[in-house]
């Protein structure tokens, strides 16, 4: 029988108006996850590559600071947002075997990675029916210390884009009907930990399209396009090639209960 731990996950935040126009906020947290059991017990495998689990492995650890500047004035805000984190213990799918095509991984402890960059946010309202958004998020993630595995040092964190840009375009109509328009950009990303160039996930960008309409009270009809120019994207190498899902359609009922 593993040991239970029990951790606390403290968070102190503080928010300063300085003006009429401008507020500025900062957090910082600390926060533990323990292990899942697919981790601990459960492997699996994808095409050549197979993943397997570790009864051995620790709690994550993560300690991390954030703080930034909200600006509005009249129709229109936006929001700059510093962060920097640090997760030790992290648990990787660490490479420890090539032969060929064939890849085993096993889930283990990666000593440091750290994650600091920025988000920029803007908000506009042009009129009381209509609001634009943007949003640019720019991360460095990388492992700064493992000694077990000493070849991970310095490489990005796997699944972890360096830009990320995201932006709608949304209507409210008081009669009930709500309709939006959604875009994003993932910037490029590697899929293993080595950051191997046969591995890397290309940047892509996906549009999505959705509506609804109030019924009655408490009661609203939706329909949605996700991916809406039908993009072909990378979502893994390991090694065999997954894709994100196509156009795709729903339609469906909401029901609020009061």
């Amino acid at each position: 029988f593993r040991r239970v731990l029990f951790r606390s996950s403290p968070r102190a935040a503080a928010e300063w108006k300085a003006s009429d126009l401008a507020s500025v906020h900062a957090s910082v947290y600390r926060g533990y996850r323990t292990p899942s059991l697919n981790e601990l017990h459960r492997g699996f495998s994808v095409g050549t590559t197979v993943t397997n689990p570790n009864p051995e492995l620790n709690p994550e650890k993560l300690t991390g600071f954030e703080g930034g500047v909200l600006l509005t004035r009249g129709k229109m805000s936006a929001r700059a947002t510093a962060f920097w984190n640090q997760l030790n213990g992290s648990v990787t799918n660490v490479t420890i075997a090539t032969v060929g095509t064939a890849i085993t991984r096993q889930r283990q402890n990666t000593d440091t990675l750290r994650a600091n960059g920025i988000e920029l946010e803007a908000d506009f309202r042009p009129s009381p029916r209509w609001t634009v958004t943007g949003l640019i998020v720019g991360t460095n993630s990388h492992v700064q210390k493992a000694p077990k595995q000493p070849q991970l040092v310095g490489k990005r964190t796997q699944q972890v884009p360096a830009v990320q840009v995201g932006g709608s375009l949304t209507y409210v109509d008081p009669r009930g009907f709500t309709g939006a328009l959604q875009a994003r950009v993932v910037g490029a990303q590697f899929d293993d930990d080595l950051n191997s160039p046969n591995l890397k996930l290309a940047p892509y960008g996906v549009v999505d399209l959705s509506a609804s309409q109030e019924l009655i009270r408490g009661i609203n009809v939706y329909a949605s396009i996700e991916n809406l120019f039908d993009e072909d994207y990378d979502t893994a190498k390991t090694p065999l090639r997954s894709i994100g899902w196509p156009r795709s359609f729903r339609m469906g009922v909401r029901v609020f209960l009061p």
